[in-house]
């Protein structure tokens, strides 16, 4: 029998061990219920297909050669969640950087939630991968 999942999700942690995307899911719990559930729907959807599926079936898009973002429709709401693969875990586990309404990305919005998860995917690589 195949494995029920591909890889696993792992939520960004910085240098301290705090976790701003874990604070945004806590906060879209308290006041969207359902979003918090569509939301780990699709990370558990995320985890059993290839990237390739995904991408076909339009679950996450890839702005970036490094960067993808996992869409998430809940009702009314669309949520963003920038995720990249850390190279030193072989496809294993994808880290999600943070959790945002997709009404809150207009102008420069967007452009700046992908580089700030850029950044805190080299800080983890850094961090967590040897050689960087």
């Amino acid at each position: 029998m195949a494995p029920r999942y591909l890889r696993e999700v792992e939520l960004y942690t910085d240098a301290r061990g705090r976790s701003r995307v874990l604070d945004e899911l806590k906060r879209i719990a308290r006041s969207d219920a359902r979003g918090r559930r569509a939301i780990q729907n699709k990370v558990d959807l995320l985890r059993q297909q290839s990237f390739d599926d995904a991408l076909r079936g339009r679950l996450i898009k890839k702005p970036s050669a490094t960067l993808y973002v996992l869409r998430v429709q809940s009702g009314p709401v669309s949520y963003r969640l920038p995720f990249f693969e850390p190279p030193c875990r072989g496809g294993a586990i994808v880290v999600l950087t943070s959790a945002v309404q997709r009404r809150d990305l207009r102008g420069d919005s967007y452009a700046e939630l992908l580089a700030d998860a850029e950044r805190l995917r080299r800080d983890r690589i850094e961090r967590n991968c040897k050689g960087g």
